[in-house]
């Protein structure tokens, strides 16, 4: 091992806004306490937390203040860096910037209340690490001088060879730093390919540079929950003390900085070929998919509806309702490329029409309008699903996957807890 690299482990945890109680506590205490665990007993371990402000609350709502205690005194310790985020963990850029700045500064509101003045976030994770050019201006307009991207947003390639000696800037906004995840490396772990701790020194070894960092960012839930067993590498990376663990903002502080960059607009689950035909968001946007096609159609009524209606006697419950109503679950679930799950395809149009119905003075033309989207939307989920068109679309997908990463994926099967 070389005693001058250093490691920035992300985790990013969240659950939807109506998460199963049982299914929640469940991957609390397989997930989360397990986490928290590792780092109160290595002292000197640190991560980059990001925990979306419904989960917070929904933890909260289940009688888990102890969990949220511990986190915040690992926040007071430095051992915990929190960030910003979307509250409801809405897809970012497919939204117009006011309601960007809205799922933000409602997560900034909730964190404050819950956390108080260890509430100081320096960076935003953006869902997915969706990344668009826009939310770069809300960033900056919010104040806040870090993002990590993955790094197909470098230059539009997968596994980029990115000089991690030093730590980029925006070029529009040189305040705003940028890092990259370690695609390779993140995946690896992800997808359960790591369980020792000698492969992970070993890929640094192969990999990465003197005086370098590295990051990792995965969801949380992958250690304990969707990986059982998995936690046990975790706690033997931190409990060795092989490599140094800095949180983000740590690393931009310790390491100088390098050119300006624009970066390409992707998410952490983008393909090279798909960049190339311009498709960033595959997974929440297909082109020809009726299903996301609709999804974005009713999505786009909903704001519009609401947010012209404001004088409604119903809008403060029919605003929040969309706010809920915004995650970005139901349009990842109704991809096939290659996740598929029927009911949050439901759930989310239905949310979305929902949101509609609150208003009391909507014309009934809207109203029919939204649930003629949300039939469509269930409708056509339906027929894919007994046609057969679904699963096939998902096993393309996958084989197109494994060509283009060069190895082999688990094959999809429905993850309920994984949005």
């Amino acid at each position: 091992m070389k005693n001058n690299m250093v490691w920035g482990n992300f985790l990013h945890i969240y659950q939807p806004p109506d998460q199963h109680k049982d299914l929640l506590r469940k991957i609390t205490n397989e997930s989360y306490y397990k986490i928290v665990e590792i780092l109160e007993k290595n002292s000197d371990g640190k991560l980059t937390l990001n925990i979306c402000a419904c989960l917070t609350e929904q933890l909260l709502k289940l009688g888990y203040k102890d969990l949220i205690k511990r986190i915040e005194n690992l926040l007071k310790k430095g051992q915990i860096e929190l960030t910003e985020s979307s509250k409801y963990h809405a897809f970012l850029p497919l939204l117009s910037e006011s309601e960007i700045e809205r799922q933000i500064i409602l997560n900034n509101k909730t964190h404050k209340k819950i956390f108080g003045k260890n509430y100081k976030p320096q960076g935003v994770h953006l869902p997915e690490m969706a990344y668009s050019k826009k939310i770069a201006k809300v960033v900056k307009k919010l104040g806040y001088r870090w993002m990590v991207l993955n790094e197909t947003s470098f230059e539009g390639k997968l596994f980029s060879k990115i000089d991690c000696s030093k730590v980029y800037k925006l070029k529009e906004f040189p305040e705003i730093k940028i890092l990259f995840r370690n695609r390779k490396l993140s995946d690896l772990i992800q997808r359960g390919f790591i369980l020792k701790t000698d492969d992970f020194y070993q890929f640094l070894k192969n990999n990465i540079e003197e005086k370098e960092y590295i990051i990792t960012a995965v969801d949380g839930e992958t250690f304990g929950h969707h990986r059982p067993g998995l936690e046990k590498l975790l706690e033997q990376l931190y409990h060795e003390r092989k490599i140094k663990t800095m949180t983000i903002s740590e690393i931009i502080n310790s390491f100088p900085e390098g050119k300006e960059i624009t970066p390409i607009e992707s998410s952490w689950a983008s393909m090279e070929s798909e960049l190339k035909a311009k498709i960033p968001y595959a997974q929440w946007k297909y082109p020809g998919n009726p299903i996301h096609k609709n999804q974005w159609k009713l999505t786009n009524l909903a704001i519009k509806t609401i947010n012209q209606y404001k004088k409604d006697k119903n809008f403060q419950k029919a605003r929040e309702a969309l706010d809920k109503a915004l995650f970005s679950c139901q349009y990842w679930w109704a991809g096939a490329v290659p996740w598929w799950e029927i009911e949050y395809i439901e759930k989310g149009a239905y949310y979305l029409k929902k949101s509609i119905q609150l208003l009391r003075d909507v014309p009934r033309k809207i109203k029919n309008k939204a649930e003629k989207l949300y039939q469509d939307i269930v409708f056509t989920a339906f027929d894919w699903e007994r046609s057969g068109l679904a699963h096939k679309k998902s096993m393309a997908y996958t084989k197109k996957i494994i060509k283009e990463l060069g190895e082999k994926i688990p094959e999809p099967s429905p993850l309920h807890s994984k949005k």
